[in-house]
């Protein structure tokens, strides 16, 4: 087992980071005077996971929906639901399933150690049968059905229809409905031999503790095993918009309206791609956060209102910008943004903007790790991703303002922009 310390000077952290000789990472915090613990656990494997060939060549393709259906079925346990488990300990549990991740964590102030056995037992130890497959079915059918009810979800997903080709994530995590039914016990027993194993976990864990009691025992518990050789499969994206405006019409009040800014192609995972996603971020503060005058030109004009929101989405593969919002008109919306954002690119960045937005994000990262199921979630989240825990801070320190402008040169880039509408029916 090798162990390497982070050390978190600026923020008053230290993360003992150990890899097992079966491939697993185990990150320990410890966060002394706080009353509760927390356990995170995660693997690369998300919904975009849904072709991949095997250790001797075999070249499996499950449904759409799969890793969040076997999201549900690892919920069930062996002989007892997940959650029951849990509470009968006094713990707070859940997970997710994103696009290349899956996680599950729990949050406890007493029972760590039982917590942590029951958190690595589920998530090795799976009993998957047809049986339980098929009453599963019915349940997963009406979430995936409240999602598609959703306007934002569906504007979303629009729009990752316009800004991409072919790749998966223009798929919703838990697949159409007709996926879902369609869906085998052998599928998804398929997935689980596939991703989860031991060389693709990572196990996050911060409390009240002593780092090297929790180390040892979590190292226990983590099972030992050969890498699978499984090769994740994906189709070949152009680098062009695959439309310029999709709309489509739902039971809304007033139309949903969206503004993609894609990038070319992506930069891999590392320290690559935590450059990339902060840089994007300022960005968009720079151009139309609430405090600057562009922002406040449009809301003055009635162009944008409290609705208004922008963020930036990113993994290896692709990364894109959204802007989106309500309005009663979607023309006046769209040109007054992309007009904002035109005025952003020819001015740049100015120094002292930079300064204050450079700031809010430091505090962003500070507040972020403040207790103990925040820094665990903060530390797991940098290790799938390939990243340094803490990194953020000294990407943001080196940042320069004609870093900025490059960036917003190349994100703001109109040719690479997509329009989504959900207009009311």
């Amino acid at each position: 087992m090798m162990i390497r310390t982070i050390d978190g000077q600026a923020l008053g952290e230290e993360v003992q980071i150990a890899r097992l000789e079966s491939g697993a990472q185990i990150a320990v915090a410890a966060k002394p005077g706080f009353s509760t613990s927390a356990g995170y656990v995660g693997l690369r494997y998300g919904s975009t996971d849904t072709r991949f060939s095997l250790k001797d060549g075999t070249e499996l393709h499950v449904p759409d929906g799969s890793a969040h259906f076997l999201e549900h079925k690892l919920f069930e346990g062996r002989e007892e639901k997940v959650f029951d488990r849990f509470g009968k300990l006094g713990a707070q549990f859940n997970g997710g399933t994103g696009f290349r991740s899956t996680n599950y964590y729990f949050q406890s102030a007493s029972n760590f150690e039982a917590c942590l056995e029951v958190l690595l037992d589920f998530v090795q130890r799976p009993l998957i049968t047809e049986d339980r497959v098929e009453k599963e079915k019915g349940i997963i059918e009406q979430e995936v059905r409240m999602y598609e009810d959703d306007p934002n979800y569906r504007g979303l997903f629009l729009l990752h229809r316009a800004l991409f080709h072919q790749h998966p994530i223009r798929i919703t995590p838990g697949g159409a409905v007709s996926e879902v039914r369609r869906t085998t016990a052998a599928d998804l027993q398929a997935c689980f031999d596939a991703f989860y194993v031991p060389s693709n976990l990572v196990l996050s864990l911060s409390g009240d503790f002593d780092p090297t009691e929790v180390l040892e025992k979590a190292s226990a518990l983590v099972g030992d095993s050969t890498p699978p050789g499984t090769k994740k499969i994906y189709p070949s994206e152009p680098r062009t918009i695959a439309h310029a405006r999709l709309e489509d019409t739902f039971s809304v009040t007033r139309p949903h309206v969206w503004l993609g800014c894609r990038d070319e192609v992506g930069v891999g995972l590392g320290e690559p791609l935590l450059r990339r996603r902060i840089e994007s971020s300022l960005v968009l503060d720079l151009a139309l956060d609430w405090s600057t005058k562009r922002h406040e030109d449009l809301y003055e004009k009635g162009i944008l209102d409290d609705t208004f929101s922008m963020y930036y989405s990113c993994d290896e593969d692709w990364s894109y910008a959204v802007l989106s919002g309500q309005t009663e008109n979607p023309e006046q919306f769209l040109e007054g943004v992309r007009m904002a954002l035109a005025d952003f690119v020819q001015v740049g960045p100015q120094a002292e903007d930079v300064e204050r937005v450079r700031r809010a994000a430091w505090g962003s990262v500070v507040s972020g790790i403040q207790t103990p199921s925040a820094l665990a979630s903060s530390v797991l989240s940098s290790l799938l991703l390939n990243q340094e825990p803490f990194g953020a801070l000294a990407v943001l320190e080196s940042i320069q303002l004609e870093d900025l402008h490059q960036r917003a040169k190349e994100l703001l880039n109109p040719a690479r922009f997509s329009e989504a509408l959900i207009l009311p029916s």
